[in-house]
């Protein structure tokens, strides 16, 4: 077999290997940079990297854990929207009841 000549527009495996490097290269200083300057980014990316290696929500622990994930955040939004509207009564009748001392 002869081996037939490349078109030079067609990269080499040399080539790739070198974008490959070069790319982790930068990767690797992203991620330094992020674990610097934000570390509580760097924890949750490293935890969803984690939960996705993982099995995710096909594994049972996984699936475990995003449906309490679920139910606190939901409890948790519960809650604030409760307070919320509580809040936003009470400003309503001390708004009222200084309008209404006014008009006296």
């Amino acid at each position: 077999m002869t081996e037939r000549p490349r078109p030079a527009s067609e990269p080499g495996a040399g080539d790739v290997l070198n974008a490959l490097a070069e790319a982790a290269t930068q990767l690797g200083s992203f991620v330094s940079h992020v674990m610097r300057e934000q570390p509580g980014v760097a924890l949750v990316g490293a935890a969803a990297a984690g939960f996705v290696a993982g099995g995710g929500l096909i594994s049972p622990m996984g699936a475990r854990l995003a449906a309490s994930t679920l139910r606190a955040t939901f409890g948790n939004l519960a809650t604030l929207v409760a307070l919320d509207l509580l809040r936003r009564t009470v400003e309503g009748d001390c708004i009222d009841d200084t309008e209404s001392s006014r008009s006296v």
